[in-house]
């Protein structure tokens, strides 16, 4: 059917021979580039690390893992930096966003001197965040022990006229970009959750900060960590960075090194005013406190596959219901909620069935992206009809939440919401990178592990009770009249919160753009 729809249109035919002819003759990364199959490295069984490991799971029961969270952003950045510092053997890490701004430097700066120490690293970066300058990516990518790959990047890398007609013949395949996020260290440790590395994530951001969440864990759930890292790295769509950039002699490698080293250096004054430490320390301390913090739990790990191109598999939301987990009360903390007609159903039907659902998002004033919440809003009324104890994230919580979304002595304007986490009952939770939006439940790759803890869960409750009390969280509900209205704090408003005019301004401008399918 195509095929004779194009024969009898010979303009739209030409318009797309002309586009592929111009995007030929442009410069362009290598088709098939060498991409040796590369796989995780053991345990080790020596050092920091691998000591902890043994301490830890002492206090474990055969077959649990062990897990502490991680809602504390400047606490993310040391722990990842305890990892890094402390690794022998190898360090990879897979993430959507690696920012270019001072704890992206920071982090990028302690992983090749590891490198240097002879740890193996791989580092998986989505391609469309592009912090990273090409020629950087290779750079970095030449570093002994080090190895980049960027997950599904455009062919054509210069120029915004071919790079915009590129996405536009290959749109459905350049769509689809890697949100996943996992740190695992010497086979024995991991960092999982919804953070990507940038200032806002360990709050070193004047704008805004997020209030996050992720975990730091050890045990058998390591070896799935590892066979999903492995499988992506050495997916199609995994392009080797050390092919990115053509033109980098050994002059050009020096001169950039020592432009990068040059501003990492002026970064120190920045860390030297906070307790992230800007060199290289002793974390021996730090990690003899994790036995008696870590808590139990069985878990497995649900991702999507890391195909572009014919991604038919089963999506992880399909992984997620096939669990089939049973729960009276449920609760969500999602940063994006555009639900499905499927989700609304399910809705309804568990508040039929007497089952409590609570949903915290981010009200617009702690929204980073004004456009997803535009489309939320449409769905607000319709969520609270089925029966959703809904909730809205102020951006201008307590002092206790600031503290925790905040490094000492920054401060930021606002903070947003970015956790992503599910409890159900007061057993079992999921935490991973996944929204309740089409671009996680669709199109990008994700990835969750799913707990069996009551210990976990119980502090996740206890989170979720912190960050919903009206202190923290506008309260959403129906009045008598069926009017939305919001409550915190014993005032009640007609209007949503938000940071002001211009927000609202484009928060009603953005709703009329028929792009819901892609937020």
């Amino acid at each position: 059917m195509k095929l004779k729809k194009m024969h009898k249109s010979p303009i739209r035919l030409f318009f797309v021979g002309t586009i592929a002819i111009g995007l030929s003759s442009c410069s362009s990364l290598p088709s098939n580039p060498s991409k040796p199959i590369s796989l995780s490295h053991k345990q080790v069984s020596k050092g920091i690390l691998a000591d902890t490991h043994k301490a830890t799971m002492k206090n474990i029961p055969t077959g649990n893992s062990a897990f502490m969270l991680i809602n504390n952003n400047t606490e993310a950045l040391r722990w990842r930096l305890a990892l890094i510092d402390e690794a022998k053997n190898s360090i990879d890490l897979q993430v959507f966003i690696w920012s270019g701004d001072e704890s992206g430097r920071l982090i990028i700066s302690r992983v090749l001197a590891a490198a240097k120490r002879g740890v193996r690293v791989r580092l998986l970066i989505d391609d469309m965040p592009k912090d990273w300058p090409d020629h950087y990516t290779s750079l970095f990518a030449h570093q002994e022990n080090v190895s980049i790959h960027r997950f599904n990047p455009g062919r054509i890398r210069k120029g915004i006229i071919f790079r915009s007609l590129q996405m536009l013949v290959q749109f459905r395949a350049l769509n689809r970009r890697m949100h996943n996020k996992q740190m695992i260290v010497d086979g024995s440790w991991a960092i999982v959750g919804g953070r990507n590395i940038g200032n806002p994530y360990f709050g070193l951001s004047n704008k805004y900060n997020n209030r996050d969440l992720d975990m730091i864990l050890t045990g058998p759930l390591i070896s799935d960590l590892a066979e999903d890292f492995d499988e992506y790295w050495n997916a199609d769509a995994s392009y080797p960075g050390r092919y990115m950039y053509k033109k980098l002699s050994t002059r050009k490698s020096e001169k950039y090194l020592k432009k990068f080293y040059d501003i990492v250096e002026k970064d120190k004054k920045l860390f030297n005013k906070t307790t992230i430490p800007a060199n290289r320390i002793n974390w021996k301390r730090e990690m003899s406190s994790l036995p008696d913090r870590m808590m139990p739990g069985k878990a497995h790990s649900l991702s999507d596959e890391p195909v572009v191109k014919n991604a038919n598999g089963p999506r992880l939301i399909d992984l997620l219901g096939e669990l089939n987990i049973q729960a009276k009360e449920i609760r969500i903390i999602t940063p994006y909620m555009i639900p499905s007609i499927g989700m609304l159903a399910s809705l309804a039907s568990a508040n039929k069935n007497n089952q409590t659902v609570s949903i915290l998002v981010p009200a617009m004033d702690s929204n980073n992206h004004t456009m997803a919440h535009s489309s939320y809003k449409k769905y607000r009324k319709r969520l609270l009809e089925r029966g959703v104890e809904l909730f809205e994230f102020s951006g201008y919580p307590s002092d206790e939440v600031r503290k925790n979304s905040t490094t000492a002595p920054l401060e930021s304007k606002f903070i947003s919401l970015h956790t992503k986490a599910f409890i159900f009952d007061r057993d079992t939770v999921l935490l991973g990178s996944l929204n309740l939006d089409p671009r996680s439940i669709n199109i990008n790759t994700e990835h969750m592990i799913v707990i069996d803890s009551p210990e976990l869960a119980e502090e996740m409750i206890a989170d979720f009770e912190t960050m919903t009390n009206d202190k923290n969280a506008w309260k959403v509900y129906l009045d008598e009249d069926s009017n939305i209205r919001w409550k915190k704090d014993h005032k009640i408003l007609k209007l949503q919160p938000a940071q002001g005019v211009m927000q609202r301004t484009r928060a009603s401008f953005y709703r009329f753009l028929p792009i819901e399918s892609q937020l």
